[in-house]
């Protein structure tokens, strides 16, 4: 069962191979990086218990209540994602920028404390946060034993007899680009590439490259509401409308080494590309309650976020040949519609206020992965398929984040940390997966302005494979690729009180 559990997969492979690309996408776009203001950013994202800054919304709500005034803020970033990936012995990098904005929030506050009740202010929040980066550049290459011809040729046999009948986002487009052909004699679909396999299987060898490119992102727009209530009790509310952007590259391409000339083709490559945008709305709820002075305990409840989306992709087949140069095939695009529900999360806070001098947090988050459901117009049979690999390839998940803050005079150091544990089920080739966050930060605060800078660095490690042929050869052994990605954010806040 390893075939189904992949992290960056290529979409030939999830949806012609038995497993769906839409498993793998559901899990990108339901966990959240909870970027933000570059304080929030340089304590860890760890606020749910202190509240105060626009980006602790996202977390806790009821951090809105404790604002005593009204803020503009504003959190222009930069991102460097770079991938280490070795792949049957061969190591290679690659990385890339991109400009962001993180985060933009407005916050009025309406102070009560002149009324015949306990209540000291109401506030009113609007704006958003940056919760996912999903721009990433991973690519790994190698000399294989094994060939993705296999799988086509595997496929199109298993399939029809007749080429015009073939899949025509997969099989078709590789015979129609002279990749693969058919024997009119044995009445079958073959390549070169795989007649080697099969006569000298020990002796085969193929270079082999892998390219993944992604750039989106998801951000959140938040309107909240919060109350403080006699200094002790902090509650919150908040509507979120999420916005998401994705657009994926693959490409796998298979050359001939110079040990092992094959006849006829000299290099073939698949590619895909895919573009997903949606939008989703969840809802929020929290509460601060400060026992003592310099004690507060927060807890968060959030619904799932319940995503439209809109798929479009298309993919083409480039072959390299000896004696000719073919024309490359290319599908028509494709559009798909379905629905997402990420997890339901809960979050438990400590924080800590040491006079004015510094304040500690510690938060808990729970999310249950095995609970995202997807879903289409049709409820065809292969959303249920998803969301029967989904139950089985993910699992309860906990994350930590603490964070600190000191000050002297106008100026202010942060540091804070998050870990998460892995969401893949010991069932996966991922299950060893964990990530780590390390995160600091200074600020400069004076009058009724502030100015904030901080540097995190998340760091993932994970493994994937080329494609599965342990799915038409059952005790074939993947070579998997093993993934180090780091991705570094460099935020600066601008902040006016007034």
């Amino acid at each position: 069962m390893k075939k189904i559990f992949l992290i960056l997969i290529v979409g030939l492979i999830t949806s012609t191979f038995g497993y769906s690309q839409y498993v793998d996408n559901a899990l990108k776009f339901s966990m959240n990086e909870y970027g933000g203001t570059a304080r929030f950013v340089g304590m860890g994202g760890a606020f749910g218990a202190l509240g105060g800054d626009f980006s602790s919304i996202a977390i806790n709500p009821a951090g809105l209540g404790v604002y005593r005034g009204s803020e503009l803020v504003f959190s222009p970033g930069l991102s460097y994602n770079s991938n280490s990936s070795t792949y049957i012995g061969n190591t290679i990098d690659d990385n890339g920028y991109s400009m962001n904005l993180n985060n933009l929030g407005f916050v009025a506050s309406y102070d009560l404390e002149n009324s015949d009740t306990r209540w000291v202010n109401f506030n009113f929040g609007v704006g958003f946060n940056r919760i996912n980066d999903l721009n990433s550049n991973v690519q790994f290459q190698g000399v294989n034993n094994s060939s993705l011809m296999e799988m086509f040729v595997e496929y199109a046999n298993a399939t029809t007899t007749n080429p015009y009948d073939l899949d025509g986002m997969y099989e078709f487009l590789i015979w129609d680009a002279y990749i693969m052909d058919f024997d009119t004699t044995a009445n079958e679909f073959y390549s070169e590439i795989t007649d080697i396999v099969m006569n000298d299987p020990n002796n085969f060898e193929i270079n082999q490259r892998k390219i993944i490119q992604t750039e989106g992102s998801i951000s959140e727009f938040n309107f909240s509401f919060g109350g403080n209530y006699a200094h002790k009790l902090y509650i919150g509310a908040s509507i979120g409308i999420t916005r998401l952007r994705y657009d994926e590259f693959a490409s796998h391409y298979e050359s001939e080494t110079t040990g092992l000339p094959i006849p006829f083709i000299n290099a073939f490559e698949f590619r895909e590309y895919s573009s997903t945008e949606g939008t989703g709305f969840t809802f929020k709820v929290g509460a601060i309650y400060k026992p003592m002075e310099f004690l507060r305990l927060g807890a968060s409840l959030h619904l799932p976020t319940f995503y439209d989306l809109d798929q479009e992709f298309h993919n083409e087949a480039y072959g390299e040949f000896e004696t000719f140069t073919a024309e490359p095939s290319r599908s028509q695009v494709q559009t798909y519609k379905y629905s997402l529900n990420t997890p339901l999360r809960a979050v438990g806070s400590i924080g800590f206020q040491i006079g004015k001098f510094g304040l500690i947090d510690i938060d808990y988050e729970y999310a249950d992965y095995s609970t995202m459901k997807m879903d289409d117009q049709d409820n065809s049979q292969g959303v249920i398929d998803d969301n029967a690999l989904i139950e089985n390839a993910f699992q309860k998940t906990h994350n930590i984040r603490a964070g600190a803050e000191l000050r002297y005079g106008p100026l202010y150091f942060r540091a804070g940390g998050r870990y998460s544990t892995s969401p893949y089920t010991d069932k996966t080739i991922n299950s060893d997966y964990k990530k780590i966050t390390l995160a600091g930060g200074l600020g400069y605060r004076v009058n009724n302005f502030f100015v904030d800078f901080a540097l995190s660095q998340t760091s993932v490690n994970y493994n994937m494979i080329a494609y599965d042929l342990n799915s038409i050869y059952p005790n074939y052994i993947n070579n998997e690729a093993s993934i180090e990605n780091k991705l570094n954010n460099f935020i600066l806040t601008f902040g006016f009180k007034f």
